[in-house]
């Protein structure tokens, strides 16, 4: 991971606060692969951690929240680096993380998420394991393929901070914690066993085949529910920020929303309400009633994303209007001059022509 994190945001208090052994556990391998930790502490914004992480130190009350991440973050890089080296190749910069991220924020479900990252993966070569996913009998399991050969504790810091990574970034695409049904390392236990159960918030079994996480197989067709807009600020301090939460309090018919906007901007069609209540494991009926709590419906929702849509398009002067509400997923040109007329009070084209002249826009 590359030296590039925002130090500002990674100050903010938030609990809770994390065991000195775990960053101890950190430190020790640092210094034992040729690092200095108080010059790691120090580059990292730390220095007042300085004596009370050294030998004999004491931290009564535990690092706060936003002192470990930005610790765990200098001590990965510093330990890839190094994993790397081991294998003669490049290790994967933070930069090359965040476009990944970002390939994957337009993907459909959490299926093609995976599918993508494994894309990806091959584009970058030995940078990063590739991702195999396997469907048994309702169980998903996803292997992050090593090429390592030499696995020591640095190259388990790095792998175990993937693997972790991975089942913390997909859960935070769909919204969701996904329940883990088992996690696995192609290492022996090379960390504390306070420092891997705070990695990765599972018990790991050690020695497998393969490095890989498993969980039921239904999370596959969860649909990607977050914007480029949150991930802008998730990138900010993740993956190293352990305690961000994967769900989503949105409301849901801002998740419908964002869904109906992917949907159009793909070229397909909005979702129907079947097709939505098994996307969300809820009934037609639920759905149109926690819709209806949230004064708004499924016309109202794809009218709006129809109509931002359209408004997007039309700021473009090389589509045409006929080609904007095809895009629009209108039958036909009429249709779509009289729906946009009704929504804004304009026809498409003399809206189009205030907005190049910077007249005014859509009318809400």
């Amino acid at each position: 991971m590359a030296k590039s994190l925002n130090t500002k945001h990674l100050t903010r208090p938030v609990p809770p606060r994390v065991s000195v052994a775990i960053a101890r556990d950190l430190l020790r391998l640092v210094s034992e692969y040729g690092g200095d930790p108080a010059t790691l502490l120090r580059q990292a914004g730390l220095p007042h951690l300085v004596p009370a992480l050294a030998e004999g130190g004491t931290l009564r009350r535990g690092l706060s929240h936003g002192d470990f991440t930005r610790l765990y973050a200098h001590c990965t890089w510093a330990l890839d680096e190094q994993a790397a080296g081991q294998e003669g190749r490049e290790p994967l910069t933070k930069a090359g993380f965040d476009l990944m991220c970002h390939c994957l924020i337009t993907c459909r479900t959490l299926r093609d998420a995976i599918e993508r990252t494994d894309a990806f993966s091959a584009l970058v070569g030995a940078r990063t394991g590739r991702l195999r996913l396997k469907v048994e009998e309702g169980v998903a399991r996803l292997d992050m393929a090593t090429v390592r050969k030499v696995r020591n504790a640095c190259a388990y810091v790095s792998d175990l901070t993937g693997l972790s990574t991975y089942y913390r970034l997909f859960g935070w695409l769909i919204g969701e914690d996904i329940m883990l049904l088992g996690a696995a390392m192609r290492y022996p236990p090379l960390l504390d066993e306070r420092t891997i159960s705070y990695l990765m918030p599972h018990p790991v079994q050690h020695g497998a085949p393969e490095n890989s996480f498993r969980f039921p197989a239904a999370y596959l067709d969860r649909p990607v529910l977050r914007s480029p807009y949150e991930l802008e600020h998730l990138l900010e301090r993740f993956p190293f920020d352990v305690e961000q939460p994967q769900s989503m309090d949105a409301p849901l018919s801002e998740r419908i929303s964002h869904l109906f906007a992917t949907m159009l901007a793909g070229g397909e069609p909005p979702a129907t309400a079947a097709q939505l209540s098994q996307q969300f494991s809820i009934s037609v009926a639920t759905l149109k009633r926690r819709l209806a709590d949230e004064n708004t419906s499924l016309v109202q929702l794809k009218t709006l994303a129809r109509r931002d849509l359209a408004s997007q398009l039309l700021a473009d002067p090389r589509l045409t209007i006929t080609e904007v509400g095809r895009r629009a997923q209108f039958s036909d040109t009429g249709a779509f001059r009289r729906a946009f007329l009704q929504w804004t009070g304009l026809s498409p084209s003399r809206w189009r022509e205030r907005y190049i002249s910077g007249e005014g826009s859509v009318e809400q």
